[in-house]
């Protein structure tokens, strides 16, 4: 654990130990159990977007976005515009997008440099490009040699507004909006917010953006009410130390009548062996995943894994729509939500984040909200009965880490 530095459930420590300054982008903090308050699901683009625009229009102080997919369009423009006026207003609007993810080079250009005029600060994590320039829009220094951070893609998606309500859940396109994805956002409030924050802080420190006062980005959480719910931010950085794969492996390992799980692309052979364990030692394990992944490759390397997930008593169910949601209900009580995919790429080399809570009421949420409707418009995973596609499903799930 020699790169992951130890940060308590509130913002003392990040301030006393200066955590925050030694955090970087190749880093990882281990957060301490915290509390959450005021915790909402929110299931689909309509539903979700307003509340965050509302969020972001009542900031006073600040808004933190992480955000892997930022694009112009309907949801785009309208966080654009929100996110412009509050920065001219004075409100300290910092941005960090992944490359790839947002088209910071082609479509989504104007949009950002829209931004960057109107007082905010943007900067880009720079996964494919072998030569980059690093700093804020703006401020960029010169084109660099980008070892450090090929591969590394930014996948996390997270939006803290004045230190104290945090959003972890879905990216900002048109596709979330019009439920093309079928996507979900956590809302939470507590000092849970303040671990959230500090991985905003930290990560647009390591880009290059001054922060200013620290202190006032932390402000105190108070006491946790009566119906606190225990909780955790996790965060994966590229290294050895991964918090939310490990959380996910436990998860699984530890379930021991029911887990619930919504994942756009199950490809990991260890993730799928402990799937297939748990089946055989008797929880029911219901795996929701896209009928037509948006990725194919990766989707015929799923469907490769169906046989075994079958003959182990995993009921595989296929949604109509892309299934975007990264959700995992154990035994319901254990919820962990983020944007992790099960794939190589999100557990081992991607930058991601999660946060684990546990609450009955909350998995009974889950079931009530998004599990029960998702399986009921599902259909069951058949595995290929052809052999050129078993031929083909086997090649892709060979090469699946590289996907």
């Amino acid at each position: 654990m020699a790169k992951a530095q130890v940060l308590a459930a509130g913002a003392e420590d990040a301030l006393t130990t200066g955590v925050w300054r030694r955090y970087g982008r190749g880093s990882a903090v281990i957060c301490a159990p915290s509390w959450a308050a005021g915790v909402d699901l929110v299931v689909e683009g309509a539903n979700f977007y307003p509340r965050i625009l509302e969020d972001m229009e009542r900031a006073e102080s600040s808004i933190h976005i992480v955000q892997f997919g930022f694009k112009p369009g309907k949801v785009g423009d309208r966080l654009a515009d929100v996110l412009s006026r509050k920065a001219r207003a004075g409100v300290a609007v910092r941005i960090c997008v992944d490359a790839k993810g947002s088209a910071t080079g082609g479509a989504s250009r104007a949009m950002f440099q829209r931004l960057v005029a109107a007082g905010a600060d943007v900067v880009v994590n720079h996964a494919v490009q072998l030569f980059a320039r690093q700093g804020p829009i703006g401020a960029q220094g010169p084109l660099r040699l980008n070892l450090r951070g090929i591969g590394h893609i930014d996948h996390r998606k997270l939006v803290v507004v004045d230190g104290r309500t945090g959003w972890v859940g879905a990216g900002f396109e048109d596709h979330f909006w019009n439920g093309e994805f079928h996507d979900l956002f956590l809302r939470l409030g507590g000092t849970v917010v303040s671990q959230l924050q500090l991985v905003a802080v930290a990560t647009l420190r390591g880009h290059g953006v001054r922060v200013g006062d620290v202190a006032a980005l932390f402000p105190d959480q108070g006491s946790a009410p009566a119906d606190a719910v225990p909780a955790v931010v996790l965060h994966n950085a590229p290294g050895p130390v991964r918090p939310v794969s490990d959380a996910i492996a436990e998860l699984i390992d530890g379930a021991r009548d029911t887990l619930d799980i919504a994942n756009p692309y199950v490809t990991d052979r260890a993730m799928v062996r402990r799937l297939a364990a748990a089946g055989r030692r008797g929880v029911r394990v219901r795996l929701v995943v896209p009928a037509r992944p948006n990725n194919w490759a990766c989707g015929a390397a799923q469907r490769h894994h169906y046989r075994r997930l079958l003959a182990a008593g995993v009921e595989i169910l296929e949604y109509p729509r892309m299934v975007h949601a990264k959700a995992f209900v154990r035994d319901g009580r254990d919820v962990v939500v983020g944007t992790c995919n099960l794939d190589a790429w999100s557990l081992r080399r991607s930058f991601e984040i999660a946060v684990r809570l546990q609450s009955p009421a909350l998995a009974d949420e889950f079931a009530r909200e998004f599990f029960t409707p998702a399986i009921a418009i599902s259909r069951p995973g058949r595995p290929a009965t052809t052999l050129a596609s078993r031929a083909r499903d086997a090649l892709f799930a060979c090469l699946s880490p590289l996907l």
